[in-house]
């Protein structure tokens, strides 16, 4: 049966702002937060790790992307693992070119990931860019990441302390003290908590641990600046080493020792022929790159709750001790 064509003229009109959509970057994709400078620090505070794509509209390569991008925020919003630890977003960076300027953006597609705790300090992602491919890495670092602040050599110390009555405890902190004495200078700090953590725990009785962590997680989840959820952050890592057990830490070990994503870009022929993975195809890449010099730009990372007594971090030092009160850190 042959349609009227007015009728036609209807269904293409109604189908091309889709056709048109499935590579405009700037059309909102499900599971991927646009960010721009009004809402760039409070979508990305740090509270979680971050995959963003800095993009211009015009760019080949940007659209190419879309159908890929979509997939993943479906995916990543999809798995309970993930959805709450990883942000996926992208943002305009030919609009508000203070943002790519920000993180040092010279060509697009750029992609960069931000560790969790780290809102200003980006890795660039130099993988491949299927969904898969992002997965894959995303799944990798958060792997990684469960390992962040931990000692290997009081790890399993803590473990024992947690499995033994109060008279071998006592023993336990020793072994952890002679212990935290012989790590390298970067772990000391951290060798460090896990000393003040089985004293406090001896004191306070096992059970603290996990409801101490229970506490952190739930105030990790409020604003806070970069600095303290990095020092929330390490607290929680140290504290859940202690509530696993032997085979969970091997595997943990097992994950951190994985061999990094080979940094290649997945392409096509224009790789193979030199050509600059960012060229939009239309004028030798005419514009795809930023001008000006590096500058920070106007969007700084906020500190909140400053004043609220149940995230202020302080340090941990012999003199003063942040657990002494049991309403601060």
């Amino acid at each position: 049966m042959k349609l009227p064509s007015s009728l036609l003229l209807l269904l293409g009109a109604a189908l091309l702002p889709l056709a048109c959509g499935a590579d405009d970057p700037t059309v909102s994709l499900p599971g991927v937060v646009d960010l721009t400078p009004t809402n760039f620090a409070t979508e990305h505070s740090g509270r979680r790790a971050a995959l963003i794509e800095f993009y211009a509209p015009w760019c080949g390569h940007c659209k190419s992307l879309v159908p890929q991008y979509s997939e993943l925020g479906q995916q990543v919003a999809a798995d309970p693992k993930l959805k709450n630890r990883v942000l996926i977003a992208k943002v305009d960076a030919d609009a508000h070119r203070e943002l790519g300027e920000k993180f040092g953006v010279r060509g697009f597609p750029t992609i960069k990931w931000f560790p969790r705790g780290k809102a200003s300090a980006p890795e660039d992602y130099n993988g491949g860019r299927t969904a898969a491919d992002f997965l894959k890495f995303i799944n990798e670092k958060i792997a990684a990441d469960a390992g962040f602040a931990r000692v290997a050599a009081l790890a399993p110390i803590a473990q024992k302390f947690m499995a033994v009555d109060a008279a071998d405890q006592a023993l336990a902190i020793t072994e952890a003290e002679q212990a935290a004495e012989t790590v390298p200078a970067e772990d000391a700090e951290n060798a460090a908590l896990y000393v003040r953590f089985m004293r406090k725990a001896a004191d306070k009785g096992v059970e603290w641990v996990s409801t101490e962590v229970q506490r952190l997680t739930k105030m990790s989840e409020k604003p806070m600046s970069a600095a303290k959820l990095d020092e929330v952050s390490r607290k929680i890592s140290v504290l859940s080493s202690f509530l696993e057990t032997p085979e969970e830490a091997a595997a943990l070990a097992e994950a951190e020792d994985a061999e990094p994503i080979a940094a290649e870009v997945a392409g096509g022929d224009d790789d193979e022929e030199g050509e600059d993975v960012y060229a939009d195809g239309f004028d030798d890449n005419e514009g795809a790159e930023l001008e000006g010099e590096d500058e920070e730009a106007g969007v700084e990372d906020e500190e909140f709750g400053e004043e609220e007594e149940d995230v202020e971090v302080q340090a941990a030092d012999d003199d003063d001790d942040p657990y002494e009160d049991e309403s601060e850190l």
